[in-house]
C-alpha cells in the first residue's frame, strides 16, 4: 500500500519514525508532519494570513520526509493536493506517546489528522500509546511492528466513513484486543501559575486529564479496557448529529 504518515509531534519524532521503518518494509511511505510539536490542535487549519511551507529530508532509507510549518490537518489536506505524486491507500497518525481515549479526541491533533483523511475520502487510524518518558524510536518499535502485522487485516475490514482510533496500553498482548465506545467524563484541564520577573502572572496548560471516576468504570469503554492493558479500537463516525434529539428540539418548538 502507498501509506501516508502524519503526527502531532513533529515529522522526526521517535513515534512516526519507528511507524514509518516497521511499515516501510512491505509498503511505500511518506511522512509529511508539523515542522514542530503542536499538542492539542484538534482541527485546526492555518488561515490564508499565514502561508504554509514544506521541506524534504532525505535521513531514512525508502521513505521520503516532509516538515509543513503548520497543523496536523494542513499536512493532510495539503499533502493530498500538492505533496504526494499520486493518491495514498491508507493515511496513518501516530504513534503518540499519550493514549487518546474519550473526550480528548476532541482537543487530538493526531486523531484530528485522521479524521481529515477519512473526510477527504480515504482510510484513515489513529494511533496512540502511552510513553511519556519516550527518548528514541526503540521505545515505540514493540507497538508499531504490532500495528504492522495488524494492519492488513484493519483495513480490509474497514467501514466507509469511519476513523479507526486505535489505542496500546503501556503493557499489552496482541491477544487482548477489545473493540469498545469512547469514554464518556470530565475533561481535568488545571493550570499552572507563574510569575515572571516583571511581575507580571501567567500560565501553562498541565496534560489535560480524564478523570476515572466510577462512572468510567461503570461505561467500560476504551477508559476502561485501556486500564485492563486490553488494546482498545474504536469507530469513529463522522456524523455528531444527536438524531434522538431531533424530535426533541423539533416538540420544545425553539425559536431563534
Amino acid at each position: 500500500m502507498k501509506i501516508l504518515l502524519v503526527n502531532e509531534k513533529g515529522c522526526f519524532d521517535p513515534g512516526i519514525i519507528a511507524l514509518a521503518k516497521a511499515l516501510s518494509g512491505n509498503h511505500r511511505v511518506c511522512i509529511v508532519a508539523p515542522l514542530n510539536p503542536l499538542e492539542g490542535t484538534g482541527h485546526r487549519f492555518t488561515t490564508s494570513a499565514q502561508p504554509l511551507r514544506v521541506k524534504q529530508y532525505f535521513v531514512l532509507k525508502r521513505v521520503k520526509i516532509y516538515s509543513v510549518n503548520g497543523t496536523p490537518c494542513d499536512c493532510v489536506t495539503l499533502a493530498l493536493d500538492k505533496i504526494l505524486k499520486s493518491k495514498p491507500d491508507l493515511i496513518v497518525s501516530g504513534i503518540d506517546c499519550f493514549n487518546n481515549r474519550g473526550e480528548t479526541i476532541h482537543s487530538s491533533g493526531v486523531v484530528s489528522a485522521a479524521i481529515e483523511g477519512t473526510i477527504q475520502g480515504f482510510k484513515s487510524i489513529a494511533v496512540s500509546t502511552k510513553i511519556p518518558d519516550a527518548t528514541s524510536e526503540k521505545d515505540f518499535m514493540p507497538i508499531a511492528n504490532a500495528f504492522a502485522k495488524r494492519l492488513n487485516y484493519l483495513v480490509k475490514n474497514m467501514s466507509p466513513n469511519t476513523t479507526l482510533n486505535v489505542n496500546y496500553p503501556q503493557k499489552f498482548s496482541s491477544k487482548n484486543i477489545k473493540c469498545t465506545h469512547l469514554t464518556y467524563g470530565m475533561i481535568n484541564n488545571k493550570y499552572h501559575p507563574e510569575v515572571n520577573p516583571f511581575g507580571t502572572q501567567f500560565y501553562w496548560l498541565k496534560t489535560p486529564v480524564m478523570g476515572f471516576a466510577l462512572e468510567a468504570l461503570d461505561q467500560k469503554g476504551d477508559l476502561y479496557w485501556l486500564k485492563k492493558n486490553f488494546i482498545t479500537v474504536t469507530p469513529l463516525k463522522l456524523d455528531l448529529t444527536n438524531y434522538e434529539a431531533i424530535a426533541l428540539v423539533e416538540k420544545a418548538g425553539i425559536k431563534l
